[in-house]
């Protein structure tokens, strides 16, 4: 195997936590959850503000982040010989000469198939054990546990390196976050409690959300009831308090150290979590079959911290997803290189974005319809668009690298999709029960941005745009 070295290259790390939910920090609009360590990485870093998971399966997620397939055409029972498959992301760090790790808490994600064990130096399974009820103090969390491992591991590195003994790295952290277990303690939930007449918070550590949905939405119980979603929102809130302080000394560490100054730093959500509140793809309507799609929030988060501050408090509003992150970190050994010359600074807009405009529709278009044929930008594209760097965006923060995204609840066989476009989001999901004369699936249409909630479903009175949003599924 030969590999080329960059000039000056910096390490990159890419730390990926499960159920991080934007709705829920400061940096994405949220006035009451203190997220003053994120909100400061976000602050010195670039923000995506419209960034979107492309399935709820971990598996078909890993490998669009890590070898680039869309889960709208990858199928898990389909077997791609490694000649046919694309190139890993760790294979295509360490033929640029880079120490490549994966760290996580998550056995899944360590042994996932997308990883290539002639391109990893090595595979590190964090400590996950579980907590059968909150603990008392934050040093006790998993949270607190995962970051500092990695917060060690990192310095270890840095050391070698420093020493003159290793290669740049590039290290994959993954953390279940949300997923696995609420361990954080009852005093980080109470804070979001306003007055003793609000509901007690939630205060067990089996996740309230999908796949425990379906118990929590018993006749007796159900997710959906103003208290009982006010408890879960007070505690997801609690533990985003928790994730944010230990987020804040691990990079004040590595700050410190001068880790940081020389490291491409991203920090993304995996799958978000609704936590009862109408902030996923709306609730499911009666007919519905039981859906992960309708636990879940597709929006999630992505800032990309870049040495020495370059892009810091740029924020873009493009479409991406994680095929683009891939890309972005995949092109970064070269485009490190192509940010420092003042050539890059003066390209022109049309050169960069070229999505820029379509799927939109004038501002002052009416929701009702109009009996007129849509814009040309309606028309559906002829394939699939692979992951794009978005680190060009710097010159062109209105653009974007992708017209549309694609969203199933697992694979291309899944059932439940989504398709979001700058204005749009429509949701697709088939019916258990039908009249033979009724349709065979349910279709939400919601507009974005004054619906990124989804809570107002339009389908009923945009029907021309429901025909079209259609035909991105094809």
């Amino acid at each position: 195997m030969t590999t080329t070295r960059s000039n000056n290259p910096t390490n990159v790390l890419c730390l990926a936590v499960d159920r991080l939910n934007a709705d829920f920090l400061g940096a994405y609009g949220n006035a009451w959850i203190e997220s003053p360590a994120f909100d400061s990485l976000a602050a010195g870093s670039v923000l995506f503000d419209s960034y979107y998971a492309t399935s709820l399966d971990l598996r078909a997620l890993y490998r669009a982040f890590w070898r680039g397939e869309s889960p709208a055409t990858f199928r898990v029972d389909e077997n791609v010989s490694e000649q046919d498959a694309p190139i890993s992301l760790f294979r295509a760090f360490k033929e640029r000469g880079y120490q490549t790790y994966v760290v996580s808490d998550v056995e899944e994600i360590t042994l996932h198939d997308a990883i290539d064990d002639d391109y990893c130096d090595g595979r590190f399974f964090l400590d996950s054990r579980e907590a059968e009820a909150p603990v008392e103090s934050l040093e006790e969390t998993r949270f607190f546990r995962n970051f500092e491992e990695l917060a060690r591991f990192i310095a270890r590195l840095d050391d070698e390196s420093e020493s003159g003994n290793a290669a740049p790295w590039f290290v994959w952290a993954h953390f279940s976050g949300w997923n696995d277990v609420w361990d954080w303690p009852l005093d980080f939930r109470e804070r979001y409690r306003e007055d003793e007449e609000d509901p007690e918070p939630y205060a067990k550590t089996t996740p309230p959300y999908f796949p425990a949905l379906n118990k929590l939405n018993a006749k007796e119980d159900r997710f959906d009831s103003s208290d009982l979603r006010q408890s879960v929102v007070e505690a997801y809130a609690g533990g985003v308090s928790a994730f944010d302080e230990t987020l804040e000394g691990f990079t004040r560490l590595l700050d410190e150290k001068g880790i940081l100054s020389q490291t491409l730093f991203a920090l993304t959500g995996v799958r978000g979590c609704g936590t009862g509140a109408p902030s996923a793809l709306g609730f499911a309507p009666k007919d519905a079959p039981s859906s992960p799609f309708y636990a879940e929030e597709i929006r999630i988060p992505l800032v990309v911290r870049l040495p020495n501050g370059t892009g810091a408090s740029v924020r873009l509003s493009g479409l991406c997803e994680p095929r683009d992150l891939r890309e972005t970190l995949k092109s970064w050994p070269d485009f490190a290189q192509e940010l420092a010359k003042p050539e890059f600074w003066k390209i022109e807009r049309s050169e960069i974005s070229p999505f820029a405009g379509k799927w939109s529709l004038d501002e002052d278009v009416a929701l009702e319809p109009s009996g007129e044929d849509l814009p040309d930008a309606f028309e559906p594209p002829t394939s699939d668009f692979p992951g794009k760097n978005l680190l060009p965006l710097l010159v062109d923060e209105t653009g974007a690298v992708r017209e549309r995204i694609v969203a199933t609840a697992v694979d291309a066989d899944s059932k439940e999709r989504a398709v979001v476009v700058k204005e749009w989001i429509l949701k697709e999901t088939p019916k258990t029960e039908r009249r033979e004369y009724e349709p065979d699936k349910i279709r939400e249409l919601f507009v974005l941005p004054d619906d990124r909630y989804c809570v107002n479903d339009v389908a009923n009175r945009r029907r021309d745009v429901v025909e079209e949003l259609e035909k991105a599924f094809e």
